[in-house]
């Protein structure tokens, strides 16, 4: 019998592919703890199979930790990653005899450049080339029907443009971030004889240039001083606050010569203006907008939002999430989905006003495009038990924003009474008043119209002037970027892609380069920024970026050749490595500073509690080389210690415990989350805990 191999991207995505095109017939077994799916159909033998995202990666093909680097090959990821070398072994080594038994083969796995050099790259190397014959399956939904579909019209061929656009990509990273990052550690270990993880790259490099010019102009800024006038205004009995109308306040005098002539006294209406504001509805989401909306309305980062879509995306509950488009097809059954969706009580009444209406169901969509995928839509299922919190209000916001899009515009009626007094002096008092609630009835509780309605008058009407007051302002530096904003800033100037934009930040966290969710860049990260811009300007180019982005989105398109743009690449790259080497010698100078003091502040913790002159420090004991809390008093007589834990990277948190004052540490590297603890170890709050 005729045997097919289904390549999937992960066991999540092959559970649902197998059950979906066998059915109750798909059998589920384990091969070496590798879960593989088989069944029959169409009169073949089919088995699913998935990866563990990719199971092959970059690798220089020269012996040694050479620099610059322009050879490369794609190799087991086994081969470069330690971490993950047993598991990834057997896995390969498991598609690889399922291959054997294959005489056709499909790749499955998400269609985007991603998943698609994941499937070829399996296909080629532990497949014997079976890319060449593979078909391609295409969908944007995990859902029955989306993959029977995908199943019966793929592709003859695998999507070779999005696969050279992805090879290239990961290439083209490899030879910037790669390459500069180690001629940054091999200069500092030249100079200096130590070793000290830092790191460039392609994407990254620009992108923290951008946020540490924000933070030079946050640095820089010198406030100036303003005032501006407060005041509240009583109509029909009722106290409004109101806004002074005139010129610039140029002193605090002539502020307070307005305060002084009106606080108290009797205004008059002037004049009314009344207008209407209307408000169409949101388009469906994109990765982007939903990553900005869930961090305004939950806090969440971008990483953990697009974490939490991908869950709910292999739980066959919205599309594949990693999408640019703001846009839904037309083949999509709008009345069928909204109708699935009401099953849900939370959103029946919705779903059933929707479809009551009588309005023709024509969502309002975006301009964005993705060739890839449609925008992001619920798919009907039903959301059942056995999800957390961060899943059900993602789930939430998608379905509420894909309902809002089929609403009415909202519509309300602003009010503005413009009252004089004192010298010609105005103040200006503002209502508004919801006439149509539109599509924010279906997007509530995220969106809202403000409701302050304020009581009718006339022109010539006297009111009462309650508390005018004077308030001294200065003017505030540019706002530091969020997650968020960041994002949305990499996304204008073409930085990255939508599915590893929020990769790079954090790697910039984990790197030490940034901090805080109000992003401020660290002396590190300022040192290595310092050090690209005046070596390697370069490396720190966003046009440069900008440009080699458009150029593999060409070659998606079908209209660059991969030989041509990764020879244009390499040739601007090839003079800056040649100058990084003739600096070498500079450029660890400098880093050798930069890191002594960097080195310096990471061990010093605050004011010795003892002898109240000296600073803790971090100390590493000679004889065991276990560390702990000393004091650099030691030598005038103050012995003053406390222990600390032997495993995990400790520093400072840069404040004290509530509790007893003593300065609190940060602990990376014993699980996933940060360990903040006070090295008091009689600490009041410890005791408390003890006793509970």
């Amino acid at each position: 019998m005729p045997h097919q191999l289904i390549i999937c991207e992960k066991p999540g995505a092959a559970w649902k592919i197998a059950y979906a095109l066998g059915g109750g017939r798909a059998k589920r077994r384990s091969v070496k703890g590798v879960p593989i799916y088989r069944f029959e159909r169409g009169g073949r033998e089919v088995t699913v199979v998935p990866a563990l995202g990719h199971l092959y990666a970059v690798s220089q093909q020269s012996v040694g930790w050479s620099f610059p680097v322009f050879n490369l090959g794609w190799v087991p990821i086994y081969e470069v990653s330690r971490k993950r070398g047993r598991r990834m072994r057997v896995w390969i080594e498991v598609i690889s005899r399922l291959a054997e038994d294959a005489d056709s083969f499909v790749s499955a796995c998400d269609f985007d450049t991603e998943g698609s050099l994941i499937a070829y790259m399996i296909l080629k190397h532990a497949c014997g080339g079976a890319d060449a014959k593979a078909g391609r399956m295409k969908f944007s939904t995990l859902t029955r029907t989306d993959l029977v579909a995908a199943y019966d019209n793929m592709m003859g061929r695998l999507d070779l443009e999005r696969i050279g656009a992805g090879k290239t990509r990961h290439e083209l990273d490899w030879i910037f971030g790669v390459n500069v990052s180690r001629a940054l550690m091999d200069s500092l270990s030249r100079s200096s004889g130590k070793f000290e993880v830092l790191s460039a790259g392609r994407v990254q490099s620009p992108t923290l240039y951008i946020l540490y010019r924000r933070e030079v102009a946050v640095n820089l800024h010198v406030p100036d001083p303003f005032w501006t006038i407060g005041a509240e205004v009583g109509i029909k009995g009722r106290l409004f606050p109101a806004a002074y109308e005139l010129k610039a306040i140029l002193s605090r005098g002539d502020a307070e010569g307005v305060a002084d002539r009106c606080d108290g006294r009797t205004g008059t209406v002037k004049d009314i203006k009344s207008g209407k504001k209307v408000i169409p509805p949101p388009p469906p989401f994109d990765l982007g907008g939903l990553q900005s909306e869930a961090y305004r309305l939950f806090g969440y980062t971008p990483s953990k939002t697009q974490r939490v879509a991908e869950r709910l995306y292999l739980n066959a509950l919205i599309s594949y999430p990693r999408t640019s488009s703001q846009k839904l097809p037309r083949s999509l059954d709008f009345e069928g989905l909204i109708r699935n969706l009401g099953r849900n009580p939370n959103y029946r009444e919705l779903a059933d006003e929707l479809l009551s209406s009588g309005r023709p169901l024509r969502p309002r969509e975006g301009s964005k495009m993705d060739p890839a995928h449609p925008a992001i839509h619920p798919t009907g299922n039903v959301f059942g038990g056995g999800h957390d919190r961060d899943e059900f209000r993602v789930y939430d916001l998608i379905v509420k924003r894909f309902l809002a899009t089929f609403g009415e515009w909202a519509s309300k009626k602003i009010t503005e009474i413009i009252i004089v007094c004192g010298e010609g002096d105005l103040f200006k008092v503002r209502g508004e008043n919801v006439v149509e609630a539109g599509w924010m009835r279906y997007y509530h509780p995220y969106a809202s119209l403000r409701d302050s309605s304020i009581p009718e008058v006339a022109v010539g009407e006297e009111v009462e002037m309650g508390r005018v007051w004077v308030e001294d302002r200065f003017t505030s530096p540019p706002p530091r970027f969020n997650p968020s904003s960041i994002l949305r800033c990499m996304e204008r100037n073409g930085l990255g892609t939508k599915a590893t934009r929020a990769e790079i930040l954090d790697t910039m966290y984990r790197r030490g380069y940034i901090q805080g969710l109000k992003i401020g860049v660290t002396d590190l990260g300022f040192a290595v920024v310092s050090i690209l811009k005046r070596f390697f300007p370069e490396l720190i180019s966003v046009e440069l970026t900008r440009r080699m982005e458009g150029e593999m989105e060409g070659l998606e398109a079908g209209t660059k050749r991969i030989d041509e743009v990764v020879t244009r690449a390499i040739d601007e790259v090839k003079p800056v490595f040649e100058k990084i080497i003739s600096e070498y010698d500079r450029v660890g100078e400098e880093l050798v500073k930069v890191m002594d003091l960097l080195r310096e502040g990471r061990r010093t913790l605050g004011k010795c509690p003892g002898c109240r002159e000296g600073n803790l420090v971090v100390i590493y004991s000679r004889k065991t080389g276990k560390r702990f809390v000393g004091c650099t008093n030691y030598s005038n007589g103050c012995r003053f210690s406390l222990p600390l834990p032997q495993r995990g990277r400790i520093t400072p948190a840069g404040r004290v415990c509530r509790a007893c004052g003593y300065p609190i540490v940060e602990v990376r590297g014993l699980s996933a989350r940060v360990w903040r603890l006070c090295i008091n170890d009689r600490c009041p709050s410890k005791e408390k805990r003890e006793q509970v």
